[in-house]
Order: C-alpha cells, then structure tokens, then sequence
C-alpha cells in the first residue's frame, strides 16, 4: 500500500485523538494552563491515609506494606502499595495518558477507549468519534473525577476497550483481538477497583451467552470454543500481570469486612460478604433512572442548586429570613430530592445518547439488540438495590462476589456505556441503509417515541413531598422542583429534535457527512458538557489541595511534642470516617472501605459507646475507656485547638504484661468480656482458636517498644516468670511473623483483635515483621507474566505488520 494511502486510512484516527486530546485539555484547563489542582474529597482522604506509607517510601526506598496510620494498623495493600513487577504496566498506563496529569489523563483513555469499542463494532471513524465523547463526557464519569474516585474513574475508562477486545475475538479476529484483550483487561485490573471490573464481566457474560446461543443455533460450537480458549489466555496473561495485587486483596478479602462475619448474635454466621442493609444504602429510585435521559429530573446534587432566583428564596426573604440562611435552604430543598441518602449529581447518558438508543432499536440487528438491552435493564434494576427488593434481594444473596461490593448505584455505569453503544451502531446502520419511505417512518417514530417519554416524565414525576416545614414553603419547594423538572424535559426535547433535523438533513442529501458527523460531536458535547459544567466548574479548583486539610492545628501541634513510640490517637469528631488524623498521627480511625471485620465489629460494639459515655461522662475513665486505652490511644481530639486535646492517662501503652487469662469459646463471647474486664490486667483469649500455658504475676516485669517502622517493630522485655505480653498492635493471620531472641515464635489473638507472645524467664528481644509470601511472591509473577505478554504482543504485532495489517485496519 502506498504511503498516501496509509495516510488516508489513518488520518480520521489521527483527527479523532487530536480532537480527544484537545477537549480533555479544555475540560480541566485550569490543571493544565494555571498549575491548580481539584479539592477533591477522596483524594484529600487517600492523602492522608497513605502519608506514613509515602513518607517510609521516600525515606527509604522500601514499600510499607503495613500502616499503623488507620483503623490501629491494617495492610497497606489497598491503600498506598508500589510493585516492582508492575514496571512494565505502570509505565503502558502513563503512555495511555500521554503522561498528562490525573484527571486529564484518565479522561483522555475513557475517549480512546469508547472510540475503539465503537470501531470493533463495526462504527465508522466519523461517527465513532461523537460516540467517544459521548461516554467521556457522561455527567457520572466526570462527577467522579470531581469527587477523587480515581481508581473508580481509571477502571471505567478501560472497560470499553476489553469489550472491544472481545469483540474482535467473537468476530474471528483472533490475533487483534487477543492482543487487545489481553493489554485492556491488563490495564483494567492494573487500575485496582474491583467492583468495576466485576460489572465488566457481568457484561461479558451476558454477551458470551448471546454467542453461545447463536453458535449452538449454527452449529459452531467447536468455534466457540477456540474463541472461549483465546479469551481464557489473555484472562490468564492479564491476571499474572496483576497477581500480587489480585492475591493481596482476595487474602485481606477474607478478613475484611466483605468476609465472613465471625459474630453470630446476630444471626450472621452464614453471611459473607457486606451487610444488605449497608450495600444498599446508595439505591436509585426506579423513576430516578430517567435522569439517564432528563438529568435534572430529581434535582442535580445534594446541596448544590445553580439555577435562577427560586420561589422559596422569594417567599424567604418575604418572612424575614436571614439572607445567609436563603441560599442554604435553597441549596437543601432544590439541590437533590431523590430516594438517595445523598449524591454528587445525576448519572446523565445524554438526550441525544438516549434518542439515538430508541433509533437504534429499528436498525440493529437482533443478536446485538437483545443482548445489549439485557444487559442496560439489568444495570439499571441493580441500580435500584434496596427500592427493588424483590429482585435485588436474590440477586444479592445468589449472585456469587455480588455481596462484596457497596453503593450499587454505581453499576448504572453499564448502561453509560451500553446506551451510546447500541445508539452509534443504530445511527450508522440506518446511515448505511439510506433514504427511503421505510427508514423515513422509523426515524419519525423514534423521534416521537423518545419526544413522548421526556413529556411524559413531566407528567408523572412527583417532585416529593416535603414534610416538616409550613405549607406554604412546601408549595413553593414543589413550584421551584417543577420548574426544574419542566426545564430539563424541554431542554430534552429541544436536543431530540435538533438531532432528528441533523440526521434527517443528512439523509436527505442537505449535508455532507463532514458536516454532519461535525454537528453531531457539537451537539454532543454540548449537550452532555453543559450538564457537567454545573459540577465541575472553577469553584472545583484550587492553588493546591485544600489548604486548610493538610495543614496542623493548635491541637496537632500539641500532640506532635510527644515523641514516645508507639501511641495513638482519637478523633472524637466523625473518627471512622475521616483520615485527616492519619495525616498527622497513628489514628484509632480512618477512612477506607474495606477496614478489616473484627476492627468493625470492635467500632460497633465498644468503641463506640465508649466514646458516647465518655462524652456523656464529660472526662475519661478507667472504667470508660477499657478498649480505647487497650489500643493505646494516648490522646483524644475535641477540636483543633490545643485545649481540646485530652491526655488519656489510662492508656494501656505499646505493650505490657497481664496477670491473668480469661478463656472463653467464641468471638460473641470475647467481644463480651473485653467490656467487662481490666484489660489491662487482664487478657481474653478464644480457647476455640488459640491456647496459651499456666503465666503467672510478675510486678518487676517490663516491656518496651524499642524501634518502630510500619512493618518492623522491635522490643525489649524482662520478666522473672512465665508470662503473657499483649501488644497494642492488631491481629493479622497473614505475613506477621515474630521473632524472640533471633528464634521464631508463635502469634496469639487476644481481646479480639491484638496480638500477645508468651514469654519464658529472662531478658529477651521480640522482632515482629510483616513479610506476606502473597506481596514477595506476587511481585515475581508480575514480572513474569509482563515479559511473557510484552513477548507475545510484540510477535502479534510483528504478524499484523508482516501480513500487511495492522490492529486498526482490523477493526475497521
């Protein structure tokens, strides 16, 4: 082929990621062009989970794979891990972002991503294009970006591209296909959120039925069976490359609070995985999913309201109302109003996205119609969760790892994909097919039908009753919601029809498909990016990460003085749901989604009341901080100033001896007893699980924490007696090893959820390491497994170019 045909060929490619590459610019210039960064929530919150962590890396070039920073120490792995064998994936994903910053980066990889998906379904350049901006700009995407779900973001961004890759599988594109396979799903698990690529494959599943179906119907089983192989190869390839990561979380997996529940007061013994209750607690109302077509349909976002001046803040400035309380109230009652306890705004596929998808439903064929739509209605009745119980309940109960993921909300994400899918593969169907009588008619129902829906949501949505307030301000919340509804329904509309009158002005000869396809991408971004605006604007922005976040009080200041080893800290305000105090100190709290299950069962059943009665008490006790001062929090935080900093003098320590034990036979009863016992004098073993010989009192014995790092500790211990030491450090079956003298020792569990060694007469030396086979052994299977995918891809991509083809060229 001549090189000016090679040219032809890829310039619309070359275009297409020009164009990707310029409005991901635009979309966070101010990251780019004035050096700011987002306030993003999570981000501030991961920052300061992961501080010792990143301090210990830069200190010493060595991972911590154990923080002692939250929740009084857990594993590092999903929180701030680095992998030696994941070089080579590392480096492809900074590539795949052009090197760009977050989120700029990731933005640009949802477009590309979305763009090839489009490709491999048969799509053109031209149109694909607009499909790609289409699901990189959808609202639920770009909201996450704002509220630092970068993980989250990352592994949507990816998800289009395995599908392609399949794709290509399924179509008999075998060497393209297992290439691109096996580089995205690497990439996909590489971006480490799980419950991302948990939807994934509940869509590659519903698609491998379909296939199944019409290879039985044709007979081709023995060719299916070549396409599940290819698959399972690249599967197998992706996950070596991710290994350590992937065996890491499964083994935390199981004493996370997505493991099985070892109380059984409560009737929980045979569950695993989370609560129903707190997995559901983010459930979309069934008439919210329309916010897929009307985004403002139930508001936008909790405590967010852009709109014009409202008939509530009339009506409140009439009676007197504190101006600075007006936009409060406006914010509260006019911001969200859906059956959600909260959200950040709707999740908006688009009005043209959605009118296309109605399109499409006249001009797809049925193989990719009904298995596309199966899997849209199954996310958006998933979504629903605890507002669809009858459904969601079994599936929660029968659908194997479904229970170990939270806010099911978030898997409106397939239909976010699915719906511009089906919708670019219609439009360019009924492109292919031309001008006739036939595709007229269709084109006009389909208008009609989507024209009906958005009138028809003006009709039935009840913009919900607001209780407690007078009635005159109830009516005039409902006023105000209704004008926003009714807003929204004729924006919709207003977009509808502006694409039927593109799309019939190309079909009519009118404009060439330049300029349509040139329209289409306006249209789209306009339609979706305007929505995003109400997010993510320039208030989102900041000089750097929220100042005030990162930055020591009085209070810190205060504690900070205290250079003794060991001790921890207390936030009385919100602790197991804020990871500011990690930032600054070893914290009995923290925020992370996946503490471990025996720390949350502790949170519920002592630390909490503790911290209610010593509230109530106004001052700290012996007799109501048993369990706070076992975990050696040495100081309690009431505020920022230093006068609200409160010395905990009953603190346990880092370590020290007990005079006896209590035995008892199962967890319910030791997280009992711990409450009702001197923990200080007294340990609480579970004689079902662990044994411990005849220890006797030894008033001159002492211990001391003597050097300390995130996985290394050491001490120094003298006793004239059989005796039992407790350590104020949590219990973890997996990697703790512990040495005594230089020899190996055994690890007990005591009080629930601390470690303690027996120790004979003498003076002694105990190292505790944490040294996990899964991290040290994993890191190699990483390594190994990226050279045998760089390998085989190299040689895939040798056999493409030897043959005259390259991956696009088959896909086109």
């Amino acid at each position: 082929m001549k090189k000016s045909g090679v040219f032809s060929l890829a310039l619309p490619h070359i275009i297409a990621v020009a164009v990707f590459l310029i409005i991901s610019i635009l979309l966070y210039r101010p990251i780019i062009f004035d050096g700011k960064v987002m306030d993003q929530n999570d981000i501030n919150q991961g920052v300061g989970s992961s501080k010792e962590i990143v301090d210990y890396r830069n200190a010493t070039g060595e991972e911590a794979l154990w923080t002692n920073a939250m929740f009084g120490g857990m594993p590092a792995y999903l929180i701030s891990v680095e992998w030696s064998g994941a070089f080579l994936m590392d480096n492809l994903q900074r590539l795949m972002q052009l090197y760009m910053p977050r989120p700029v980066g990731e933005n640009f990889i949802a477009f590309i991503s979305f763009y090839i998906l489009l490709l491999a379904f048969g799509v053109r350049p031209y149109l694909a294009l607009s499909g790609a901006l289409a699901f990189g700009l959808s609202t639920f995407y770009v909201i996450s970006i704002q509220a630092g779900h970068m993980w989250k973001i990352r592994a949507i961004a990816y998800m289009p591209m395995v599908l392609a890759g399949v794709k290509l599988v399924f179509s008999r594109k075998y060497l393209a296909g297992f290439i691109l396979t096996a580089i995205a799903l690497a990439l996909e698990i590489n971006a480490n959120h799980l419950q991302i690529t948990y939807y994934l494959f509940l869509v590659l599943g519903i698609y491998g039925i379909s296939e199944l179906i019409y290879e039985i119907k044709a007979g081709q089983l023995k060719s299916f069976a070549t396409k599940i192989s290819i698959l399972a190869i690249a599967g197998i390839l992706a996950v070596g490359v991710n290994a350590g990561r992937l065996w890491t979380t499964m083994e935390y997996s199981k004493y996370s609070i997505r493991g099985k529940s070892e109380i059984t007061t409560k009737g929980t013994e045979s569950e695993t995985g989370l609560e129903r209750d707190y997995a559901f607690r983010w459930s979309s109302g069934k008439w919210e999913s329309m916010t897929l077509f009307i985004p403002h349909l139930y508001g936008g976002a909790s405590g967010v309201y852009n709109g014009n001046e409202s008939e509530t803040a009339k009506l409140l400035r009439q009676n007197n109302a504190p101006l600075n309380e007006v936009p409060q109230i406006e914010r509260a009652y006019l911001g969200y109003w859906g059956a959600q306890p909260g959200t950040a705004g709707p999740a908006y596929a688009g009005a043209v996205v959605c009118f296309l998808f109605i399109l499409a439903f006249f001009f797809v064929d049925k193989k990719d119609k009904y298995w596309i739509s199966a899997a849209i209605l199954l996310s958006v009745m998933l979504s629903w969760g605890s507002n669809f119980p009858s459904f969601n309940n079994l599936v929660f109960d029968l659908l194997p790892g479904y229970n170990k993921f939270r806010a099911v909300t978030m898997i409106i994400i397939l239909a976010l994909m699915l719906l511009p899918l089906m919708g670019f593969m219609g439009l360019q169907k009924l492109i292919d097919s031309g001008w006739n009588a036939e595709n007229r008619k269709k084109l006009l129902i389909a208008t009609g039908i989507a024209s009906g829906i958005a009138i028809l949501a003006l009709l039935v949505t009840n913009p919900a009753t607001v209780d407690g307030i007078q009635k005159v301000f109830a009516d005039a919340i409902r006023t105000d919601r209704k004008d926003i509804i009714r807003n929204d329904v004729i924006r919709t509309i207003f977009y509808v029809l502006l694409t039927f009158g593109s799309i019939w002005l190309l079909l009519t000869n009118k404009i060439s498909s330049r300029i349509f396809a040139t329209i289409l991408a306006v249209l789209v971004a306009l339609d979706l990016g305007l929505v995003d605006s109400r997010y993510l604007n320039d208030s989102a922005y900041h000089t750097e990460n929220n100042r005030t976040f990162f930055t020591k009080t009085p209070a810190d200041e205060r504690i900070l003085t205290d250079t003794e080893a060991g001790y921890r800290v207390l936030n009385l305000q919100d602790p197991f749901n804020e990871a500011r105090t990690s930032y600054f100190h070893k914290s009995i709290g923290g925020y992370h989604g996946a503490k471990m299950r025996r720390y949350q069962d502790l949170i519920t059943n002592r630390l909490v009341p503790e911290m209610q009665q010593i509230m109530q008490d106004k001052r700290i006790t012996a007799e109501n901080s048993g369990v706070i001062s076992m975990l050696n929090a040495k100081y309690l935080l009431a505020g920022q100033q230093t006068e609200a900093v409160i010395k905990n003098q009953f603190a346990n320590g880092a370590a020290w001896f007990v005079d006896e034990v209590v035995s008892v036979k199962n967890p319910d009863e030791e997280l009992q007893k711990i409450g009702e016992v001197d923990l200080l004098r007294v340990a609480v073993l579970d004689e079902g699980k662990f044994s411990v010989g005849e220890i006797s009192s030894d008033s001159t014995a002492s211990i001391s924490l003597t050097k300390y790092q995130p996985g290394k500790l050491e001490y120094a211990a003298s006793t004239k007696s059989n005796s039992l030491a407790v350590f104020s450090e949590i219990y973890y079956p997996e990697g703790w090893k512990v040495f005594i003298d230089g020899n190996d020792g055994q690890i007990l569990r005591v009080n629930y959820i601390l470690r303690a060694l027996e120790l004979t007469p003498g003076t002694h030396k105990i190292e505790f390491r944490f040294e996990p086979a899964s991290y040290y052994i994993g890191n190699k299977i990483m390594l190994g497994s990226s050279l045998i995918l760089v390998l085989i891809v190299g040689y895939g991509i040798f056999r493409l170019w030897r043959d005259g083809k390259t991956p696009d060229g088959a896909i086109a």
